[in-house]
């Protein structure tokens, strides 16, 4: 498969409410094949930390690595406005850290202001 097919696939699989099960054992044993194949996939690095706070904690999920996720998926392009986004969202509603998270939240609002300049014209 290629990357764009795992995404496809994996978006596929996601699960339809948060009352509903989490991912499947297949689910999360296919991000990690995608990931062995394309180990510099920003997208994908970011549905496995999506993925993963689906995950019960009975599982033994630990916290510490969706947020190694997201970080990945920053390093991999420091100008990932959904990593930067994804990570507020996960320090803030899981981890309790909104001022922590805020950081992230006002770094994927610059960079998609400076993707997209033309966020501040005044609409007509």
């Amino acid at each position: 498969m290629m990357e764009e097919e795992y995404v496809s696939e994996l978006k596929k699989r996601w699960p339809g409410s948060y009352e509903s099960v989490g991912p499947t054992k297949e689910t999360m044993d296919l991000t990690f094949e995608a990931l062995k194949k394309f180990p510099e996939s920003e997208k994908l690095w970011i549905i496995r930390g999506d993925l993963l706070q689906l995950v019960n904690d009975a599982d033994g999920t630990e916290l510490n690595e969706i947020e190694k996720c997201y970080r990945k998926a920053m390093a991999i392009n420091p100008q990932s406005v959904e990593a930067n986004d994804e990570l507020g969202h996960f320090l803030d509603l899981v981890m309790g850290k909104p001022r922590k998270a805020k950081q992230y939240f006002e770094k994927a609002r610059r960079l998609k202001k400076h993707n997209n300049p033309r966020m501040d014209l005044p609409l007509l």
